[in-house]
């Protein structure tokens, strides 16, 4: 019925998946995966193993099938869409008419790392088994709909005896580009400097050479490595290295250093060409005469050759949209857009940047809500969104953002609540969201947090202030006038915030 050939290597794979259930319009076909594009992908076949066309397409690969809806004409699967040392849900049509384009498969897991998946047979939920080099295994039920958090069920504490007297720290992940371009990844387990002195060390190399197996990835299992952190704490340095991983070289041959780097530079002719006024010339120097890297606001890695990973364009009085292609530069870690005349809708496109720790967008004219997909921005530290034009509520997936320590959204036109799921951020030192149309109580979660600045003043906030703050002891300033807040203050507030330097409740 099917026979497939290469001439170098066949992965066996379990994605062949019959679709005879229900005796609908996919019945006598079949699911199967295949790698004749270069990368494993999905297919749809008739009976007669005729291909009727891809499911899944891109330079990615798909990893597993966790489950497939036929009445809606769904399949869900595991891939790594987002990184190749990640591993995340996806749902995707099962049939695309073949004049039509595939859209990209939506992303249903949130947080870098690895995540198993197991599928309820109603389609309703899934398990996400989910774990990362920063943090160990954790078990959450989450909706198969949109992947919202449903309810925790598991996670495992970080303050167990044990587990702080082996002090381990997560391997760097360092990128290695090959001679024909194809990026190689390695674990890299370097003995602390401050009791073996600087480099150079005694060396280990950890090497796999073969198909199938990737030993490097974003996992917990890499943290507890417990080999190599033994000989890390020996003063031995661990370099672990998958050198040939063939699931992510293309047969149809892998592309140049310069095809790669290309990226880049188009992402940034095409955030030029969204700009319409650029009254003092900054991004004039942006042209073939001058390597992009040596652009005005341009930052390139010395680390990896040619990749911008810092965008600094404050107060240039730039005007224009924010291209959707600088989701294409993939390497960035910080964006400084603030002071300037951008104008639309922030690009969902943003979400693609799984890198980025600083987003500074403030005094800008963006319009339209704040784009859900930032919530893959995993590594996102300051998000600054002040003096726009936004609208909509805040985003639940915003919780999602672990590591964020600043959110500033005052001056736009935000509605609805402050959302409990705020509360999940532990690291989250600054909220401010003043003069926007925000209503109902600030939820009792914001306790959880690390906050010491909190500004809300001028929304339509009721109810009282929760008790849970008052466990926020490094608070230094409340900005809680102009709403409708009652009840009152405990006489012990000296006690509880002894940093504190400004308290605003008027007109309450």
């Amino acid at each position: 019925m099917l026979v497939e050939e290469q001439d170098i290597w066949v992965t066996l794979h379990d994605c062949f998946t019959p679709l005879d259930k229900g005796g609908n319009r996919y019945s006598g076909r079949f699911i199967w995966a295949s790698e004749k594009m270069g990368f494993r992908h999905l297919y749809l076949h008739d009976a007669n193993g005729n291909c009727l066309g891809p499911i899944t397409e891109g330079d990615w690969m798909v990893e597993q099938i966790a489950g497939v809806n036929e009445a809606a004409g769904l399949v869900y699967f595991t891939g790594t869409l987002h990184g190749p040392l990640e591993s995340n849900l996806y749902c995707a049509k099962l049939f695309v008419d073949g004049s039509e384009t595939l859209q990209a498969p939506l992303r249903l897991t949130h947080g870098k790392g690895k995540h198993m998946v197991v599928l309820d047979h109603q389609m309703q939920s899934f398990v996400d088994i989910h774990d990362s080099l920063d943090f160990p295994t954790k078990v959450l039920l989450c909706s198969l709909t949109d992947g919202s958090l449903v309810r925790p069920l598991y996670e495992q504490p970080f303050n167990i005896p044990r587990f702080k007297r082996l002090q381990l720290e997560p391997p760097e992940i360092v990128q290695v580009q090959a001679n024909d371009g194809t990026i190689l990844y390695g674990a890299m387990y370097k003995p602390d400097e401050t009791r073996f002195g600087p480099p150079p060390y005694k060396t280990l190399v950890s090497v796999y050479g073969g198909p199938s197996v990737q030993l490097v990835c974003d996992s917990w299992m890499n943290t507890v490595d417990m080999r190599a952190q033994y000989l890390r704490s020996r003063g031995i340095l661990v370099w672990k290295v998958v050198l040939c991983f063939h699931l992510w070289r293309p047969v149809t041959g892998s592309r140049s250093m310069l095809q790669q780097n290309e990226t880049d530079r188009l992402a940034l002719i095409a955030f030029k060409a969204g700009i319409t006024q650029d009254p003092l010339g900054m991004l004039s120097s942006w042209n073939d005469t001058l390597h992009f890297c040596r652009w005005s606001g341009v930052y390139c890695s010395r680390r990896h050759v040619n990749r911008v990973v810092r965008l600094n364009l404050f107060s240039y009085g730039l005007v224009g949209s924010l291209s959707p292609h600088i989701g294409n530069l993939t390497f960035l870690r910080t964006v400084i857009l603030q002071n300037n005349g951008f104008h639309g809708k922030v690009p969902s496109e943003i979400g693609c940047l799984f890198l980025l720790r600083v987003l500074y967008l403030s005094n800008n004219s963006f319009q339209g809500t704040v784009p859900t997909n930032l919530t893959y921005c995993s590594e996102l530290r300051e998000l600054n969104l002040i003096d726009n034009k936004l609208d909509g509520q805040i985003p639940k997936e915003l919780g999602f953002l672990l590591k964020l320590r600043a959110l500033g959204l005052t001056l736009n036109n935000l509605t609805g609540k402050i959302l409990a799921s705020l509360g999940n951020l532990s690291s989250l030192t600054l909220l401010s969201a003043t003069y926007n149309h925000l209503e109902g109580s600030i939820p009792e979660e914001l306790g959880r947090t690390s906050l010491d600045i909190i500004h809300l003043m001028f929304n339509k906030l009721t109810g009282v202030i929760p008790y849970s703050l008052y466990n926020l002891s490094n608070m230094r300033a409340i900005q809680l006038g102009e709403n409708q807040l009652e009840g009152s203050f405990s006489q012990d507030i000296g006690v509880a915030y002894p940093h504190l330097w400004y308290l605003g409740l008027v007109n309450n």
